[in-house]
């Protein structure tokens, strides 16, 4: 384990309790209601950039009737948000991919293409998951049998 700043502790020395955010604290984002919205448009609609520009310039107008200012401008600016928040501390990298095999006659166009693929370190990842103190309750550490009770089925 280590401390909060990284550094390594010594063997046997219990990590630092976990401190929990204040509960009006929605950093990046400045309000619960702008957390709630890019959490909905990101997660469960997933809607396009455009329409999500249309419906944040509907919003805003109905906003400056009020006199009141919206909560993004534009989907760029709830990317932005998105990409600033934190999770962990596991940095995204990327590399990118493009077919090497034979092109023969009229290739489709993927073959020209070159592809961006994001990931990040899954062994720190799930370094993260295993420190998350919410889990500490939850997790399973050695492997087990589940059957079903009605029909005694292996899940």
């Amino acid at each position: 384990p280590c401390n909060a700043n990284g550094d390594f502790l010594p063997n046997g020395t219990q990590p630092e309790p976990h401190q929990p955010k204040p509960p009006d604290d929605w950093s990046p984002y400045n309000s619960r209601l702008e957390f709630e919205l890019a959490d909905f448009i990101y997660t469960h609609n997933q809607m396009s950039a455009a329409n999500l520009n249309i419906l944040l310039e509907l919003w805003a107008a109905s906003l400056v009737e009020a006199g009141a200012s919206p909560i993004f401008s534009s989907y760029k600016e709830m990317y932005r948000t998105i990409d600033k928040t934190e999770v962990g501390d596991v940095e995204w990298q990327s590399f990118t991919v493009k077919y090497t095999g034979g092109v023969e006659g009229d290739p489709m166009p993927w073959m020209h293409d070159e592809y961006d693929i994001w990931f990040r370190d899954p062994h720190k990842v799930v370094q993260n998951m295993l420190a998350n103190p919410e889990f500490s309750k939850e997790m399973d550490y050695r492997p087990f049998c589940e059957y079903d009770t009605k029909c005694s089925t292996r899940r």
